[in-house]
């Protein structure tokens, strides 16, 4: 039997503690002595040592399942350097040499703390090995995830209850752990009806949500040049560090560049960025190197930075519970720190389509059915998506419904994963998507309800839709203090901002993926600017282009020579864009480069223009291996400007830059796109947003 002083010197000697926080104890001894434990507790209040302790009693290994892959490499880094706990870690982040080195040395019992994204477990094969291992204690963090009541409910959560059951199996006396920060009395009761067995329920430990020394407050932005003139404004007076939140990948390459053309250290941090760039930018800001990383929940969620100072939300988050999670990355040390929201009503549209992508219609389950139904051979993801059409999100989510109910299997095939039917008919009971659906409007009502609030206290209506009772006032929020934030906006800086953003060029990211550098696109579609309007209109009909648009790209060109050296252009092949040759001819005498004009050519034509189809897993399928290069010219040594006139899915990028490396083994070349627009394809059905 494990004692309250075994506990206790292990606290002291491997992780350097004299107590512990409230509530760390009795969950600790919890789980030992009941074996099945769910915690759920305020951000930043140390649950992490709710497993790691236990791991240093247990014999066997424990298997922390997270979402937070930012998150992962925080917490290895410290039970390495720290605390001197062998740990690793198995999610898509990392390579595929990286994750097997992980998966030998879990073989080899040289790790205590093994962390996997849930995803892992979707994988039959995966899946397969993880039960292998000797797993003493099995963690599911951010358990809300497993809940359909929850505002994160995941799909590859599903496979966790399954996974318990193999477990146990095997380990009869597995442990389990289930923690969260953001569960209300709903949520709570269906975790543990989830978690319960027969033969033994949870135990479940609640502590009150407050974090008394986060300070609350909303500022309203009538536009999104008011928006980055806001944090222009408020990066003047906040001191230290911290994360501003954008809803999107685009939203955080547009504040990072507002800001660091005002001379503030900012980054953008993205799910979309290289798996090595993104551990440059985690561990560059984690001493202190930027004072500002704009991210999406890809970095927010997972940081694990005690001095952040702020928070600051440039879009307006899906739920209360959401924006909980995300300003608890601030005041970790105890320190003060500000949680600030930026609100823009029309932000609302971009939740609503998030809440919309997520919901299958019966049609998209017969769809699916369909597919795999009537396969010459068991399909795989990629095929699925191809074949359907769907948004990548539904087709994750029918898969995973239809396995649930019984209706597909997976199973490995040579190594790919594939699926199979297991019944003639389509019988379903889709009554938990009614449900998810309410879920999710009603978290985003309320979170819209908080940003337009100005009486209540803040942090009291956080609480209260956690699910703590009656809470009292903070005393600390702009509501309670009546002392709301309505700095002066500058008319003449916004109309600046305006400008600049109708003239701002997109970045194009670098790919690894036939090596691609990072470019530039003039134009943002999404901004529906009348130079775009106007281009996209014409592009099909006249061999002319405004002066205006020529100017900015000859412009860009010229940056591009400047870093790069370029010695050539390359426009891409195109049937639709009639000023293709004029503009290649035009930026090649300003840079004083050659043309190769007829280098890249379609081998096949592609079947349907991108913009007919419905994904980009169909676009990327449509042009794979359809153009060729041209082997008479010989490639001028350096970098080589790929010319197109907009870009969405980058498959016709990929395509050329494809078509160019085959040339040879030896080609070297750094390979540079620009184009006139980006746009950013519906998924799920034809045109661009």
């Amino acid at each position: 039997m494990i004692c309250s002083e075994n506990i206790l010197a292990i606290l002291h000697r491997v992780f350097g503690f004299n107590t512990f926080r409230k509530g760390q104890l009795e969950a600790i001894t919890a789980l030992l002595h009941h074996g099945r434990v769910l915690c759920i507790q305020p951000t930043g209040h140390g649950k992490s040592l709710l497993y790691q302790l236990p791991s240093c009693l247990l014999e066997g290994m424990t298997v922390v399942i997270s979402p937070l892959l930012a998150l992962m490499r925080d917490q290895i880094g410290h039970l390495h350097t720290r605390f001197h706990i062998p740990a690793a870690s198995i999610n898509s982040d990392q390579t595929v040499e990286e994750n097997a080195l992980s998966r030998q040395a879990a073989i080899a019992g040289n790790v205590r703390i093994l962390f996997v994204s849930p995803e892992q477990l979707d994988h039959v094969d995966r899946f397969d090995f993880l039960c292998t291992l000797p797993i003493a204690l099995f963690v599911v963090d951010e358990a809300h995830c497993i809940s359909t009541w929850g505002h994160d409910f995941r799909p590859s959560y599903r496979q966790i209850l399954p996974f318990i059951q193999a477990l146990e199996q095997k380990n009869p006396s597995l442990k389990v752990l289930a923690l969260t920060a953001t569960a209300d009395e709903r949520v709570e009761k269906d975790l543990k009806a989830q978690l319960s067995t027969a033969h033994q329920s949870v135990h479940v430990l609640r502590e009150e949500m407050d974090r008394p020394n986060i300070h609350l407050s909303v500022l309203h932005a009538p536009s999104i040049a008011a928006k980055l003139l806001l944090c222009e404004m408020l990066l003047t007076d906040l001191e230290g560090c911290g994360l501003i939140y954008t809803a999107t990948r685009e939203n955080t390459e547009l504040v990072a560049e507002f800001l660091k053309n005002q001379g503030i250290t900012a980054i953008a941090y993205h799910a979309g960025l290289e798996s090595e760039e993104k551990r440059k930018i985690q561990d560059a800001f984690l001493h202190d190197q930027y004072k500002i990383v704009a991210a999406t929940t890809a970095l927010g969620m997972g940081i694990d930075k005690a001095n952040l100072r702020f928070i600051i939300h440039f879009d307006v988050p899906g739920s209360i519970t959401a924006y909980y999670q995300e300003i608890g990355r601030c005041g970790r040390d105890g320190l003060k720190a500000q949680g600030i929201l930026l609100y823009h009503p029309p932000d609302k549209k971009i939740q609503e389509h998030f809440i919309d992508a997520a919901l299958p219609s019966p049609e998209n389950f017969e769809n699916v059915f369909h597919v795999v139904k009537t396969a010459t051979e068991p399909p795989n993801l990629t095929a699925i998506k191809r074949a359907t059409g769907l948004h990548p999100t539904r087709v994750t989510i029918v898969l995973a419904e239809l396995i649930e109910q019984n209706i597909l299997k997976k199973e490995s095939l040579k190594g790919s994963q594939v699926y199979r039917p297991c019944t003639e008919t389509l019988s379903l009971d889709l009554s938990r998507y009614t449900n998810q659906h309410l879920v999710k409007t009603q978290e985003l009502t309320k979170m819209l309800s908080y940003a337009q609030e100005s009486d209540l206290c803040r942090m009291a209506i956080l609480r209260d839709s956690l699910g703590d009772l009656s809470p009292p006032s903070c005393g600390r929020c702009d509501n309670c203090l009546q002392k709301p934030l309505t700095p002066s906006l500058s008319k003449n800086r916004l109309a600046h901002i305006a400008q600049w953003l109708q003239e701002r060029s997109v970045p194009i990211a670098p790919s690894r993926v036939y090596r691609i550098s990072a470019g530039y696109s003039i134009l943002d579609g999404k901004l529906h600017s009348p130079l775009f309007i106007h281009f996209m209109k014409q592009r099909m009909l006249s061999e002319e282009i405004e002066e205006t648009l020529l100017a900015l790209l000859k412009k860009q060109a010229s940056l591009l020579a400047q870093e790069h050296s370029l010695t050539a252009i390359i426009p891409l092949p195109s049937r639709t864009w009639k000023a293709r040759d004029r503009v290649a001819s035009a930026l090649a005498g300003h840079l004083n480069i050659p043309v190769l004009s007829d280098l890249l050519t379609w081998d096949v034509i592609p079947q349907n223009r991108q913009g007919e189809l419905l994904n980009n897993d169909q676009r990327q399928h449509n042009v794979h291996e359809h153009m060729k290069a041209d082997t008479s010219p010989t490639l001028p040594p350096g970098a080589l400007l790929l010319l197109d006139d907009y870009i969405g899915s980058g498959a016709s990028m990929k395509e050329a830059a494809r078509a160019i490396r085959a040339l040879s083994k030896d080609t070297k070349n750094v390979l540079v796109p620009l184009t006139v627009a980006a746009i950013k394809w519906h998924l799920g059905k034809a045109g661009f947003i």
